[in-house]
């Protein structure tokens, strides 16, 4: 349990950790990676220079809000100085905005915690608090505290630096027994840092969509050959009512206009402008617009120049013209076939997986007693990683498959658990069974094991599990004041009154 007084370590006074402490922390990772842009100085509008209150959000009612001297100023002021350092000449009025965001996000964040610490209970002490104000800076005089410029301080100055003070040693405190307090026990942080072995390295080949083979495409090609017919429609589609789209489909019938004057008129689809022209079309392709298969076989046995019945698609009315008759199609031309091995992958793709599957089952019997020399039989190159742990979902504590290779196929299974099970269960020097990454089937040769820590390695200490498992708090108390439902978030609403776009 939190104590209910604040007990902090004193040597850095409260307003030296607002300019460094949590807030600066727990965000400096997104510092870092937007810091590649020049600041202007400043950001000075003659709005930001009123006394007038700029509100930008609010968390749990609690308004956040920009005012001269309060935190959100402080942090805009200090992101100001800290942007300056890295002058790249990007867009100023984009800088400002970031710099104006990230101080938004703090100030947020300030407002949060200190929200969440007061419903915790934690309070902060009359005694300890004004034992940490004789060192607030504005107090400070050669490195100790001025009783001179204590009296010389204005009550409304006394007072703010209090609230501030308060505010911020309440934060300090919840954010310390959130991400800090109760951590592991020892024995769990033995567990995680031994988990970073055993660590593995292999060998592997990939079996592809292209390794299937075309005459297998023919075949089915062949036997599915009705999805490749292709028809040449014009469409005009209606949405004021059944009765309209008739109205249209009779004039179109009767010759009354020509089809593409009727679709320019009425049709409201983004053909209307072509005169209805859909141009030519697989049956396969159609299925997904005409979805009453009784209803494409009908427009498929009209011939040239024919006018199909009127569809209702929801709250549309739609008919179509045969420009030119469906006609089989040539089974013998490469585009055909690329046409249905593309249609056979994505929509028949059970076939292409089971033979990719067994072919790898053949090269796994083959691959056991000379993988390398397997893999050239098949004309297959041998694909190799560096050293992997069992990291399900790359922490970053372990050696990870990102880190293993630059294969984005292996990289995309640090959440495939039958992955890590045949790749880790499989013995030293021995070859996986077929692995299905999705598109993807590997085979994999388990080449080198290591079960301790080599010199030059990075160890993984119990120290460094207790960092990471502050770091991962951090995190995820960020995520809960950013992401809770009490925090409301007008940032760019108010922005664009302050500053004239």
């Amino acid at each position: 349990m939190p104590s209910n007084t604040v007990k902090l370590n004193p040597e850095k006074s409260p307003k030296d950790k607002r300019q460094h402490g949590l807030g600066i922390t727990l965000f400096s990772g997104g510092i870092l990676v937007v810091i590649i842009v020049t600041f202007i100085g400043a950001p000075i509008v003659s709005k930001a220079g009123t006394s007038d209150a700029f509100v930008f959000g609010s968390y749990d009612g609690v308004p956040i809000e920009y005012v001269q001297g309060n935190y959100y100023a402080q942090q805009v002021e200090y992101l100001s100085r800290l942007y300056e350092q890295f002058n790249f000449g990007s867009d100023v009025n984009q800088t400002r905005q970031l710099v104006w965001r990230q101080a938004f996000q703090q100030t947020a964040l300030q407002v949060g915690l200190k929200k969440e610490a007061e419903r915790a209970g934690i309070v902060v002490t009359d005694k300890f608090l004004d034992s940490q104000l004789v060192k607030h800076s504005a107090y400070q005089q050669d490195g100790a505290f001025s009783e001179e410029l204590w009296r010389n301080t204005s009550a409304a100055d006394r007072f703010r630096y209090r609230q501030e003070t308060q505010a911020e040693l309440l934060t300090q405190q919840f954010a310390g027994d959130y991400t800090s307090g109760t951590l592991l026990s020892g024995s769990t942080s033995k567990f995680v840092t031994s988990l970073a072995f055993p660590q593995r390295k292999f060998s592997y080949i990939s079996f592809v969509d292209a390794d299937f083979p075309l005459d297998q495409v023919k075949d089915y090609a062949q036997k599915n050959k009705a999805l490749f017919r292709t028809i040449n429609l014009s469409r005009i589609t209606v949405t004021a009512s059944e009765a309209e789209a008739k109205k249209v489909h009779d004039e179109a019938v009767k010759g009354v206009k020509t089809f593409e004057e009727l679709a320019k008129t009425y049709s409201k689809d983004p053909l209307a402008e072509t005169g209805g022209a859909l141009n030519s079309r697989a049956y396969y392709e159609l299925k997904s617009e005409i979805t009453k298969i009784e209803n494409l076989d009908k427009v498929y046995g009209l011939a040239k120049g024919g006018v199909s019945d009127v569809f209702s698609n929801g709250s549309n009315w739609t008919f179509y013209k045969v420009v030119e008759a469906s006609r089989d199609a040539d089974l013998t031309a490469t585009a055909t076939l690329d046409l249905a091995r593309s249609y056979l992958e994505k929509n028949d793709r059970g076939l292409v997986e089971d033979y990719l599957e067994s072919k790898a089952k053949e090269f796994q019997v083959a691959a056991t007693s000379n993988f390398d020399a397997a893999a050239k039989a098949l004309g297959k190159s041998v694909q190799k990683t560096e050293w992997v742990s069992l990291n399900f979902g790359n922490d970053d504590l372990f050696n990870s498959l990102s880190s293993a290779t630059k294969d984005s196929v292996i990289q995309g299974q640090s959440a495939n658990e039958d992955f890590f099970k045949k790749a880790f269960r499989t013995a030293d020097k021995g070859v996986t069974a077929p692995i299905l990454t999705g598109t993807v089937v590997l085979v994999m040769r388990v080449d080198e094991v290591k079960t301790e820590a080599a010199t030059g390695d990075t160890a993984v200490t119990e120290a460094s599990v207790r960092s990471k498992a502050v770091s991962d708090r951090q995190s995820a108390l960020q995520q809960l004041i950013l992401t809770s439902p009490k925090f409301k978030d007008e940032f760019q609403t108010e922005y664009n009154r302050l500053y004239t776009q």
